[in-house]
């Protein structure tokens, strides 16, 4: 019982984290994409503004570390998606997790900006 609560949860803050709009699982999904697609134009804004701040081995080190973030990144969301896997929720979990560890990778990017001059 307590594994379905847990279970019930998981989905209902998946649905509800950000599909406000959506109605059905096809909208979900394409409105999971769509914020995915914001969330990695930005993040690769980010990688190429913190580029620009690395000597020539600061920037080696953080080509090394992006490539191995999308690595983890396209792992952890597979992960979180056969959590579901055989269902309708699959995708929109690995969605959900692109989105969030996306935003995340951008926040750590944004390290990079020591004046906090990047918009």
């Amino acid at each position: 019982m307590k594994t379905l609560s847990v279970l019930l949860l998981a989905i209902s803050v998946i649905i509800s984290s950000s599909f406000c709009n959506a109605q059905t699982m096809l909208e979900m999904k394409d409105d999971a994409g769509s914020k995915y697609k914001q969330a990695d134009v930005e993040m690769t804004r980010i990688y190429k503004l913190a580029r620009e701040v690395c000597d020539d081995a600061g920037k080696e080190r953080l080509k090394k570390a992006q490539l191995a973030w999308i690595k983890y990144r396209d792992l952890c969301c597979e992960a979180e998606g056969a959590i579901y896997e055989g269902g309708s929720m699959s995708g929109l979990a690995q969605s959900n997790c692109m989105i969030e560890v996306t935003k995340e990778r951008t926040n750590r990017l944004k390290a990079y900006d020591a004046e906090n001059s990047w918009k």
